[in-house]
């Protein structure tokens, strides 16, 4: 069981997910923003982040950069994204990247 942080402005998906990787037997949390994303990662330990690259609060490798600073430093914090024009793999907090939509068969790799 590992516990997920699931950051988007998308209520719809970030709740979806959340429940999804509840039903694999995970416990998912949500964020809405960049900074209850912070937030969330400095007052609890997660294992997973899957981070939203375009938040209206902020961009999320400037998340990402903060997430690295607190409880959840060392969590897998895979990029979401909706466009492949904004993956940069030379940003060092990102482990991976996906393009949206994140399909079920992806989920389960990742959180494996």
């Amino acid at each position: 069981m590992k516990k997920i942080l699931f950051v988007d402005d998308s209520r719809d998906t970030a709740d979806a997910l959340r429940d999804i990787a509840s039903e694999l037997g995970h416990v998912g949390a949500v964020a809405y923003n960049g900074a209850s994303a912070v937030d969330a990662a400095a007052s609890e330990t997660f294992d997973v982040i899957f981070l939203d690259l375009m938040l209206p609060d902020a961009d999320g490798v400037t998340v990402c950069l903060e997430i690295r600073k607190g409880r959840s430093k060392s969590a897998r914090i895979v990029a979401l994204t909706g466009s492949n024009e904004l993956i940069d793999k030379s940003q060092q907090c990102i482990d991976e990247w996906v393009l949206k939509p994140l399909y079920m068969d992806q989920l389960e790799r990742l959180l494996s």
